[in-house]
């Protein structure tokens, strides 16, 4: 199953799904020395990683629609620092929440199933709406948010959408899985 991995760091996720039999098309890191770990092992001609395509820049300038129709799964660990329980814990409001490009991929790319991991901070107490409306963009991919509109107001427009049951078009059934 053709695949793309997202927020790909050194690799480790990306090696783990392409070993549970994703074949990966792509993966999309921004950091120098992250990608130069994978590029070492692509080089090196390590399994499944000598065959990627490692894209190096922001995420958000990435134009996901290049693997619609070919890709059936996404996954990738968008960065955790606005989440974790060190750090400054500005979520949302963080430069680094990178979230919304993960809804995108999935919106632009429409894969058959995709995986998302992250920090335990995100189900804390002080993030519990705003990790709500990253479930509910994911379950409801095609509804965006409206220009300027805070995501504050999306949400409330998500929770009809789910509540009401009038929702049109991708769905996609998320759940939780704790692995620690």
């Amino acid at each position: 199953m053709k695949s793309i991995e997202l927020f790909a760091g050194a690799g480790g996720l990306a090696i783990a799904t392409a070993n549970a039999g994703f074949d990966h098309e792509a993966v999309l890191e921004w950091n120098e020395n992250a990608c130069a770990t994978i590029r070492r092992n692509k080089a090196a001609g390590m399994p499944h990683v000598r065959d990627w395509e490692v894209v190096e820049g922001d995420v958000s300038d990435y134009n996901f629609k290049r693997h619609a129709g070919s890709v059936e799964f996404v996954s990738g660990g968008p960065p955790c620092q606005p989440f974790s329980i060190g750090g400054k814990h500005r979520g949302v409001d963080d430069a680094r929440n990178m979230f919304p490009h993960a809804v995108r991929a999935v919106r632009e790319i429409q894969p058959k199933a995709f995986l998302f991991e992250n920090v335990k901070g995100l189900l804390r107490k002080s993030f519990a709406n705003y990790y709500t409306h990253i479930i509910h963009q994911l379950e409801y991919p095609e509804i965006v948010r409206r220009g300027d509109e805070e995501w504050t107001n999306h949400h409330a427009r998500l929770e009809k959408a789910v509540t009401s049951g009038k929702a049109k078009g991708l769905r996609y059934n998320v759940s939780l899985l704790a692995a620690s």
